[in-house]
């Protein structure tokens, strides 16, 4: 028999939700987009560990989302229902999990009030990855539980003409059985992270078959783990060697003008009466011109252009990514000292301007009323740096290889 499959063009929910993935997770982390960098950041990311987002945990709610949905299509469950069946097993999936996992269960503090699903979470790698082969959003395949129950059982049309059943395939059939559902599709009490050897083999294949290029096959292939950053995982292949080197400095440049945006903002409510936190900025500015300052002095952000899965990341409007990057690496070259490019006039002004630029309405050295609502503890993390998703993908590489039975 032959077997067809149903394709959707309703991306918008999958959008919605990537791009509130990407604010959600710097406002977790206290690594807030300042200045601008988001899309550039999600450039990289899906370059080295692509399907993946920033707030995925464990790689096998892949294989639990997989497994709850292909059991209610095999139970007929009606498009009127299946949203909140959904629902009701994720939820029993999640306490289950909480018994046994002590990081990493999405949903164990918010329970019933929790707003995105592990599936919502992982939708968009079930696509990526060919879990899920209808290209659509998860609410649009929900709403097609009524076709696809009538075409697996045969209808008759308008005209009363009889149509024999069919076979619509929406999730991939080589995909692992859902060994944590019992035979009557409830979550087992034993079920925790770990992938099973079926999952681990499963999972290694699709990135090697389908993203044989990234950072997470290459790390698969070699069998790391525990690597913190992309630029510390070795001899990558030449493929993604200009791709590391443009990530390691565009996370310090990053950080860098954070930094001094701090400074900028804390300064400015002194002047304006406004509490502040104290010299915090200073000693992390020296420790990041240490190690910043010789990487980035011979680095050339607007090679970044020649780079095809990036250069679409470039913002181009007012005042354009590799602009504000030529002109404060130029500070960065003419400044003797880390206190003199915090305090440069020029170097601050171009910080002033990019702030100005990427929110206007929002500016907090331009508008009074954003200065004072300035959250000081959204920075306790002033050091951070940039990661491209990099402790995720090398969760999934470690729980592929544990999987797997790999050392």
């Amino acid at each position: 028999m032959s077997r067809s499959v149903v394709t959707w063009l309703d991306f918008r929910a999958d959008d919605l939700t990537r791009a509130r993935d990407f604010i959600k997770a710097f406002q977790d982390d206290g690594v807030l987009d300042e200045l601008g960098f988001l899309t550039l950041l999600a450039r990289f990311s899906d370059v080295f560990h692509p399907a993946t987002s920033t707030l995925m945990r464990s790689s096998r709610y892949l294989y639990f989302a997989a497994g709850i949905y292909r059991q209610l299509e095999r139970e007929g469950v009606r498009a009127s229902v299946v949203k909140a069946e959904a629902r009701k097993r994720q939820d029993a999936l999640r306490e289950v999990l909480a018994l046994h996992e002590r990081e990493g269960v999405i949903g164990r503090e918010a329970t019933m009030d929790i707003k995105q699903l592990p599936s919502s979470v992982y939708w968009s790698g079930l696509r990526g990855l060919g879990f899920f082969l209808g290209g659509t959003s998860e609410a649009v395949y929900q709403a097609s539980f009524d076709e696809l129950r009538r075409s697996r059982r045969g209808y008759a049309d308008d005209d009363k003409v009889a149509h024999a059943a069919g076979h619509i395939e929406t999730w991939d059939p080589e995909l692992p059985h859902a060994e944590f559902l019992d035979d009557e599709g409830r979550v087992l009490s034993g079920t925790a992270f770990p992938l099973t050897r079926a999952e681990a083999a499963d999972l290694a294949r699709r990135y090697r078959q389908r993203f044989g290029g990234s950072l997470t096959a290459f790390l698969l292939d070699q069998k790391l783990r525990d690597t913190p950053y992309p630029w510390e995982c070795g001899r990558v292949p030449d493929g993604l060697r200009a791709y590391v080197d443009h990530a390691q400095r565009f996370s310090l440049f990053a950080r860098g003008t954070t930094l001094q945006y701090y400074q900028l903002v804390i300064d400015a409510r002194a002047r304006a009466g406004f509490s502040s936190p104290g010299d915090i900025v200073r000693p992390v500015f020296e420790a990041w011109w240490r190690e910043a300052r010789p990487l980035l002095l011979s680095w050339r952000p607007e090679q970044m252009a020649t780079l095809p899965d990036v250069v679409s990341g470039l913002r181009h409007e007012r005042y354009p990514d590799l602009q504000f990057m030529a002109d404060w690496l130029a500070r960065v070259r003419a400044a003797s000292s880390a206190e003199a490019l915090l305090e440069d006039v020029a170097a601050r002004r171009h910080v002033r301007d990019r702030e100005l630029a990427v929110k206007p309405l929002k500016a907090r050295l331009k508008h009074e009323k954003h200065l004072k609502q300035w959250d000081v503890s959204k920075v306790k993390d002033i050091a951070y740096q940039l990661d491209f998703r990099h402790p995720i993908g090398s969760r999934f590489v470690a729980e592929v290889l544990d999987g797997l039975g790999t050392k």
